[in-house]
C-alpha cells in the first residue's frame, strides 16, 4: 500500500489507502511528540509568513519609508528561522547537539592540557603556599584531564554510531569513512541539520494532507493548507541557500588564502632549505617545514574537492526544490478544488523521498591519520 496516497477518513476514523479500499487503524495523533507539541507555534509561523508572502506581491521594490520587497523578505526569513527552530527537533537532532556540545568540550579540555603543560615549566617542584600550583599539581591535573578526554573521545565515538543508526533510519545509508567526514568538516553541521528539517517537513506535509481531507469543499481551508505548504517549500530552498552562500562566500574563500598561504611558505621553506647559509641542521628544519606545507596545501584541496561536492549535490536538491515551490505558488493562486492540494502534495512528498540532503563524496581524505590531522586543523581554521 502506498502510504503517500494515505487520507484521514473524518467519519470513521481510519486512513483509507488510495482507491484499494483497505482500511488501517492509525493514530490521529501520528506526529512526533516534539512536532505535536509545537503544532500550534508552527502552524501561526508558517500563516504568518505567508500573510507577508501575499502582501509582497503589492509592494513597491524600494521605499524610504515603509515596507518593500526588500523589508518584507527580512520578516519572512526571520520566521523561517523561527519555523527552523522548530523543525530541527527529534533524535538526530538531539544527537547532533550533543555531538557538537562534546567536540567542544574536548576542544577546551585538549586546549587547558596545553597550557598545563606549558605552566609545568615554570613550576616549583614545592611550595609552602596551598595555593600555589606545582609541577606535582599540574601532573595531576595532566592526568585528570586525560582520563575525561579518553572517556568523552568514548562517548563521542558511540554517539557517532548512534547518530548514523538514525541518519539510516531516515533512508540515508552512509559507510564510516562518510560519517567520519560528515562529522569533521565544517559543513557537517549544516547538512545534518538540513536532514533532520527535510524529514520533519515530510512528516508535517503529512499531516497537512491530512487535515485537508476533513474539510475537502472548503476553499479557504484549501487555500490555507495550499500555501503553509508553499511556505514550507520555501523553508527548505531557505536553507540551502544559506548554505550554498556559506559555502561560495566563506568557506572556499578561505580554503583559498590557506592554500597560496601554504605554497608561499613551501616555496619559501624549500629555497632555504638549499641554501649553504644555513647550517645542517636548519636546511632540515627548512625542508620538514615545506613538507609540511605541501600536506597542508594538499588537504586544503581535498577541502575544497569535498565543498564542491557537496555544494553540487544541493544545487541538485535546489532545482527539484525550485521547480516544485513553482507548482505549489500556481496551485496556491488558483486553488481550484482541495483535489489539486493533494495531487500537489503527493508530488512535493515523492520530491522529498528522491532528495538525499547528504550529497556526500566519493572522496575519502582520512587515508592516513597524517592527513585526519591535518584536515582537523584545517577546520578549526574554517570555524574561527
Amino acid at each position: 500500500m502506498d502510504t503517500l496516497s494515505a487520507g484521514w477518513d473524518k467519519m470513521t476514523g481510519f486512513f483509507s489507502w488510495g482507491s484499494s479500499g483497505d482500511e488501517v487503524p492509525v493514530s490521529q495523533d501520528s506526529l512526533p511528540d516534539y512536532l505535536a507539541g509545537s503544532w500550534g507555534k508552527l502552524t501561526d509561523t508558517l500563516t504568518e509568513a505567508l500573510s507577508l508572502r501575499d502582501e509582497r506581491e503589492t509592494l513597491p521594490e524600494s521605499a524610504w519609508f515603509g515596507n518593500d520587497k526588500g523589508s518584507n523578505e527580512e520578516k519572512i526569513n526571520k520566521l523561517l528561522d523561527e519555523a527552523l527552530e522548530i523543525l530541527v527537533q527529534g533524535r538526530a537532532g538531539e544527537m547532533r547537539n550533543e555531538a557538537a556540545s562534546l567536540r567542544m568540550k574536548l576542544s577546551e579540555m585538549r586546549q587547558e592540557a596545553d597550557s598545563l603543560r606549558n605552566r609545568r615549566i615554570t613550576a616549583p617542584e614545592s611550595s609552602m603556599l596551598p595555593w600555589k600550583e606545582t609541577r606535582a599539581s599540574v601532573d595531576n591535573r595532566l592526568a585528570e584531564l586525560d582520563r575525561e578526554i579518553r572517556s568523552n573521545e568514548a562517548m563521542l565515538a558511540s554517539l557517532n554510531d548512534r547518530l548514523a543508526d538514525a541518519l539510516r533510519e531516515m533512508g540515508l545509508e552512509l559507510d564510516q569513512a562518510q560519517i567520519d567526514v560528515l562529522l569533521s568538516s565544517v559543513t557537517g553541521d549544516d547538512l545534518l541539520r538540513n536532514t533532520v528539517v527535510f524529514a520533519n517537513v515530510k512528516s508535517v506535509v503529512e499531516k497537512l494532507e491530512v487535515l485537508a481531507q476533513n474539510d475537502q469543499n472548503d476553499l479557504e481551508i484549501s487555500r490555507r493548507y495550499t500555501g503553509m505548504y508553499l511556505v514550507l517549500n520555501d523553508l527548505l530552498i531557505h536553507t540551502q541557500e544559506e548554505l550554498v552562500r556559506k559555502i561560495d562566500g566563506e568557506y572556499k574563500l578561505r580554503l583559498g588564502d590557506l592554500i597560496r598561504e601554504a605554497e608561499s611558505l613551501q616555496t619559501e621553506a624549500q629555497s632555504r632549505s638549499r641554501q649553504n647559509g644555513y647550517t645542517e641542521a636548519q636546511q632540515k628544519s627548512f625542508a620538514l617545514n615545506a613538507e609540511s606545507n605541501a600536506m597542508t596545501a594538499r588537504v586544503a584541496r581535498l577541502y575544497v574537492e569535498l565543498l564542491d561536492s557537496q555544494r553540487k549535490g544541493i544545487m541538485e536538491n535546489l532545482h527539484g526544490l525550485r521547480r516544485n515551490r513553482d507548482l505549489a505558488e500556481n496551485t496556491y493562486r488558483t486553488v481550484r478544488s482541495s483535489g489539486d492540494l493533494r495531487n500537489l502534495i503527493h508530488s512535493g512528498l515523492a520530491l522529498f523521498d528522491s532528495i538525499h540532503t547528504l550529497s556526500m563524496p566519493q572522496l575519502q581524505p582520512f587515508e592516513s591519520e597524517a592527513l585526519r590531522r591535518e584536515f582537523e586543523e584545517i577546520n578549526k581554521r574554517l570555524k574561527r
